[in-house]
């Protein structure tokens, strides 16, 4: 039952986030003496209709989805039919316009998404929430490169400059840092080729460095090569898992197959050797300590599923007031706007993070309805994303998309003249394929993703 009400509840805002985008085309349409011939929520069967003015309006059987028909198509059709070398429209009529004039309309779905996005970010800002406060101890990454896909004996950025795991950063460029996520605030806002002044304490002496870090220019974002050092103390045990026959809450892990472990990813290092049974030497709350094991159950793939957590600090952060908000709303949609744009070149090129990436309307209607357990925080984040997704996605300039029909109209100014009917037609067709497969492929991964379990 519980699945039944995610897939619900995730369907409704999908077919909310396309009313949002539909509704910019029906209203620059209407700006733009467009006739909207009909407007739709949903496909198939009609379950409601009615008309007002010029335009019918209908609710129809599947709600994952919807449409704006402006006037114009049967301009094609009969232009095709009759011959004609060229659209000419007749008043109302998307082709009555000129190439210019059309953009807009095309436009204006994409940046209803885009504005929504930005108003689900105003009350996100302005909810209390709790975050993880990781002590400002740090990991360098190259210490663990098997865990961070890196070259053996390759030194990262703070490796480099002098940095070692186990030091606590207690400034950048003289700001205090009273945590771990204020350090990856601060970091996250450097620039390609800039440097980053680190106050450290390492063995009770204070310590200067400065850091230049290395840059991802695909995901155009600086790499320091460092995380937080976090205290292997378990937590969260799954009831009735292997682990919670032999574990509490509290045990401090001491040892993985005999190597002493000081923090999570030694821990995490250790268990890469995926043995049958796992033996630890833990540390009770108690004092006393004992050398424990288990066998953890595995995931649909082989691997080992450990079913507890490890302790960490938490603090509630306070929610912004209305004007801040909006600012921190802009900001927000900027930086997904730009995330989004620069991972659009890896689903077409990284198979790998393709298939991680690429959710179908099925998954992501999951998907949204199962965040209503982690808040209404959590749910308004991944809609706001998911409609920047739409909004980006579909100016792209391919056939079938606002983007393709916006690169269309600026090739029909350039040159000058209308686009031959015949022309407009086999881009229209060449559109509508390259999106079925599309769909198919999607629909197929998300078929994929359930019979392999959730």
């Amino acid at each position: 039952m519980s699945d039944i009400v995610s897939f619900i509840i995730g369907i409704l805002s999908i077919a909310g986030m396309i009313t949002i985008h539909e509704t910019g085309h029906f209203i620059v349409a209407r700006m733009s003496n467009i006739t909207v011939e009909v407007f739709a929520i949903g496909w198939g069967k009609a379950l409601f209709t009615w008309r007002r003015g010029n335009t019918e309006y209908r609710i129809n059987l599947f709600p994952l989805g919807g449409y704006c028909r402006l006037k114009g198509a049967e301009d094609l059709q009969q232009s095709l039919e009759q011959k004609h070398s060229s659209l000419s429209g007749e008043a109302g009529s998307l082709f009555s316009l000129s190439p210019l004039r059309r953009i807009p309309t095309f436009l204006a779905g994409s940046l209803f998404n885009l504005l929504g996005a930005f108003l689900l970010f105003i009350p996100l800002q302005m909810i209390d929430y709790e975050m993880f406060a990781d002590p400002s101890t740090v990991v360098v990454t190259s210490d663990h490169p098997t865990l961070f896909s890196s070259e053996t004996g390759a030194e990262n950025a703070a490796a480099r400059a002098g940095i070692k795991t186990g030091d606590t950063i207690i400034a950048l460029d003289g700001e205090a840092v009273p945590h771990f996520p204020a350090v990856q605030q601060i970091l996250a806002q450097v620039q390609q080729g800039q440097s980053m002044d680190f106050t450290i304490i390492r063995d009770g002496q204070k310590r200067e460095f400065s850091v230049v870090p290395d840059y991802n220019e695909a995901q155009q974002r600086p790499i320091f090569g460092l995380t937080s050092y976090i205290e292997p103390v378990v937590t969260q045990i799954a009831p009735l898992s292997p682990e919670s026959s032999v574990l509490r809450d509290g045990d401090r892990i001491l040892t993985v197959y005999d190597s002493p472990v000081s923090h999570t990813l030694d821990v995490m290092q250790s268990l890469q050797k995926q043995e049958n049974e796992v033996v630890l030497t833990v540390a009770h709350t108690d004092g006393s300590t004992d050398q424990i094991s288990f066998i953890p159950e595995k995931d649909a793939s082989g691997k080992p599923h450990f079913q507890f957590a490890f302790k960490r600090p938490v603090v509630t952060v306070t929610g912004d007031s209305f004007i801040p908000a909006i600012s921190h709303a802009l900001q927000e949609t900027y930086k997904a706007i730009t995330q989004t744009i620069f991972l659009i070149p890896a689903l077409f090129t990284d198979r790998d993070s393709s298939q991680g990436t690429i959710a179908g309307p099925l998954r992501i209607s999951y998907m949204i309805g199962e965040m209503r357990n982690s808040g209404v925080r959590s749910m308004l984040y991944l809609l706001a994303m998911i409609s920047i997704s739409l909004g980006v996605l579909n100016l792209l300039p391919i056939p079938g998309l606002d983007g393709g029909s916006v690169a269309m109209s600026l090739y029909e100014a350039i040159r000058g003249k209308p686009v031959r009917a015949k022309i407009y037609a086999r881009f229209q067709t060449v559109g509508l394929t390259f999106l079925m497969i599309v769909m198919l492929l999607v629909i197929t991964s998300d078929i994929k993703f359930f019979l392999g379990g959730m």
